[in-house]
């Protein structure tokens, strides 16, 4: 065409820009996936000290918790959380309580412990 002129700045990326972009992209996915998309119902995982699976058994079973909801294998203790979140609490205050796990804080960043009435 005669008399158009290309603009100065074209709308869109340069390869630069475009590599830069993917690259600022992947980088926050990333950051996401580790911390932002984390599983709320993923297992907590702390050390069983001296506690036997009898005693962590009875807890559960006293906080109304199924059997297998937390596991000692290899000095390790797994809760896995139930649906109801009070159970949950109560366990995670009563294994603290022992003084026994690795618990740092019985009010942890992913629950919420209701208050039994």
């Amino acid at each position: 065409m005669k008399g158009w002129k290309r603009p100065v700045a074209d709308i869109g990326f340069s390869n630069n820009t475009s590599s830069m972009a993917l690259r600022l992209l992947s980088l926050l996915a990333g950051f996401l996936s580790l911390v932002g998309c984390a599983n709320p119902n993923r297992p907590i995982e702390t050390k069983a000290g001296n506690l036997s699976q009898a005693q962590v058994d009875a807890i559960v079973e006293r906080c109304g918790g199924t059997s297998r909801m937390a596991v000692i294998e290899r000095d390790t203790l797994t809760i896995k959380p139930a649906s109801n979140l009070t159970v949950t609490g109560c366990v995670l205050k009563a294994l603290h309580a022992t003084g026994e796990t690795s618990l740092t804080t019985v009010d942890n960043q992913r629950y919420e412990i209701p208050d039994r009435h």
